[in-house]
């Protein structure tokens, strides 16, 4: 039987961790700066669109764009354009 130290254990949990924490931080900061740019960028155009072309800020919006960053963008103002 394998028996593992008790101090090399807790090292590999401590980087097992640590880089889930980093790989989690990573995709969250991505996440973060997709729904910004993605609810400065609906606002700046609802701006200068039509009232009937407008999308809004809601919560469906920003994850939609943080998901999907600019395309997402482009995605919710065609739908919006097609529905109305």
């Amino acid at each position: 039987m394998l028996v593992v130290h008790p101090i090399i254990l807790k090292c590999l949990m401590i980087c097992l961790i640590l880089l889930i924490a980093v790989i989690f931080d990573q995709y969250f900061l991505r996440w973060l700066k997709n729904a910004l740019i993605g609810a400065v960028c609906i606002y700046i155009c609802d701006l200068f669109l039509p009232i009937t072309w407008q999308v809004g800020i809601s919560l469906f919006t920003v994850l939609f764009t943080a998901l999907l960053g600019i395309p997402g963008i482009l995605i919710l103002y065609l739908f919006s354009i097609c529905i109305k």
